[in-house]
């Protein structure tokens, strides 16, 4: 059997290599999400929609977003690529690690401390609208928190020198853990502490997650130093990436804050749709693209140290072969079947038909841009690997405002379908800049036999809508059966077009 898949100069299959590494990461995420929504259930049940569920949300979402946007998503941009230069002699490595740990420490230390000292000022100002009651508990929940921001640096340091070294599982796994001992926390302290058991988890959690990395960092040899050096050229090399990173990693976050800013001018309802469909959305882009994206990072920081342009280019191809043939069926699934996904999700109590009819326009908006949504997140991934963080940025920057111009001029005609295209729309533009900008910087073209599965991918996609099509239009059943059908008819065609590319996955190496 000939095979599609473009093997590297170590005649290993990236493909089969990013596919055996991304299903741990995969299966993880199966696990946490479940529990992601237990943990948000059980915290409506037992505290309802109050103002201590108020005072909670805003106490941790300010240090949540302090390390989101500083720490986890930009540490891992610029340290990654960094730490990958000293991969090979485990002393450095480990000396090179040591001073990470040592000076997250510190900043984040000093953080803390601030944030401690200035707590009534910070509590009024993320919190201007609460009563003075509601702002002394927010207060406290803060405090109880702060903790938060200086363990997820910490998390987020040993999270790039393990994926470094290619190992994927502790770090994900520390996800399934901090949401088991939260909900333990809400379940057997609330009574004693009440509204408080809740931050008393999300700390406990955090700690937990650094807890579960030591046997894993022991295991591959990386020893944890007292020693600090503001001269190291890992520490030059840092200076030089952490700011286009920190701007490249925030895009995302930017771009939602401002389509909900513009959203909020929208009818009673649509706001609330565009949430409730960006969930369903994102769920596919988890499973799929962030398991890839995370694997490949690591892979190409590596083959970029030793100079190795040919295996990164093969590793690009199959990336978007991989995303390709896991995301436009998601695509057509989210968009054939929107409206049976909200229905089974969410339609019930207070939400009515009119609810999954916002959702399911909304979710259309989003879905139809997976791809394109995935890709440029994958791209920036690789100008990092290659130690450039500036390009993503400035493109990244650029995209913002494509989102806000694009989101106001479709918001009037289109409601909340506009927002949601306005980021499908926006992310192509960003895919395309930065596909064009990689092809002038180290040549890449897709190789004929990646174009040939993406035209394969295509394909199918387009028998998949037809028949999903024909049998919503013919057959009458219900949307459990419309749901199994749909996801069947998937696999079954996919399998069909993609028979031998899956079945070289299977035989031993």
């Amino acid at each position: 059997m000939k095979e599609t898949i473009y093997n590297d100069t170590h005649h290993t299959s990236p493909s089969k290599e990013i596919i055996k590494k991304g299903s741990v990461i995969t299966l993880i995420t199966l696990i946490s999400r479940p529990l992601g929504y237990i943990r948000e259930a059980l915290q409506a049940y037992l505290f309802g929609a109050t103002m201590l569920v108020d005072a909670f949300v805003v106490a941790f979402n300010f240090p949540e977003l302090i390390q989101t946007l500083f720490f986890s998503g930009a540490t891992s941009a610029f340290l990654l690529p960094v730490c990958s230069k000293y991969i090979k002699d485990e002393m450095e490595f480990s000396r090179v690690y040591s001073i990470f740990i040592n000076l997250s420490i510190l900043i984040t230390g000093s953080i803390s401390i601030i944030f401690f000292i200035f707590s009534n000022s910070i509590v009024d100002i993320i919190a201007p609208g609460f009563n003075p009651q509601t702002k002394i508990v927010t207060k406290y929940l803060f405090l109880i928190m702060i903790p938060v921001i200086f363990l997820h640096a910490l998390l987020s340091v040993m999270k790039a020198f393990l994926n470094a070294k290619e190992h994927f599982a502790s770090p994900e796994l520390s996800g399934i853990v901090w949401n088991i001992i939260f909900i333990a926390c809400a379940i057997f302290l609330n009574r004693s502490y009440g509204i408080y058991s809740l931050a008393i988890g999300v700390t406990l959690g955090s700690i937990a997650q650094i807890i579960i990395q030591w046997p894993y960092l022991r295991r591959l040899n990386i020893e944890y130093k007292g020693i600090i050096s503001f001269k190291h050229t890992s520490i030059q090399e840092a200076k030089r990436l952490f700011t286009g990173a920190l701007v490249a990693t925030s895009i995302v976050p930017i771009n939602s804050f401002i389509g909900r800013i513009i959203a909020s001018y929208l009818p009673h309802g649509e706001v609330a749709s565009l949430s409730y469909a960006f969930r369903i959305f994102i769920l596919p882009f988890s499973l799929f693209a962030v398991p890839i994206y995370t694997v490949v990072f690591s892979k190409l920081s590596r083959l970029y140290h030793e100079r190795d342009f040919t295996s990164i280019k093969s590793h690009i191809n199959s990336t978007i072969v991989l995303i390709v043939i896991t995301l436009v069926p998601s695509t057509i699934l989210l968009c054939s079947i929107g409206d049976v996904i909200v229905k089974i999700l969410y339609e019930r109590g207070a939400f009515t038909a009119n609810e999954t009819f916002l959702t399911n326009r909304a979710l259309f908006g989003y879905s139809i841009g997976l791809l394109f949504y995935a890709l440029p997140i994958i791209f920036v991934r690789i100008f990092n690997a290659m130690h450039d963080t500036k390009t993503p940025a400035i493109i990244g920057i650029t995209t913002v405002v494509v989102n806000a111009a694009l989101a106001i001029i479709l918001m009037n005609p289109l409601k909340n379908l506009g927002i949601s295209l306005a980021t499908s729309i926006s992310s192509l533009y960003n895919f395309l800049i930065l596909f064009i900008l990689l092809k002038k910087r180290i040549g890449y073209r897709v190789s004929p036999g990646a174009i040939k599965d993406i035209t394969k991918s295509v394909l199918a996609g387009i028998f998949l809508v037809l028949l999903i099509y024909l049998y919503r239009k013919i057959l009458h059943i219900n949307v459990y059966m419309v749901l199994i059908l749909s996801c069947l008819s998937v696999t079954g065609i996919y399998f069909a077009f993609f028979k031998n590319y899956y079945l070289s996955f299977m035989k031993k190496r």
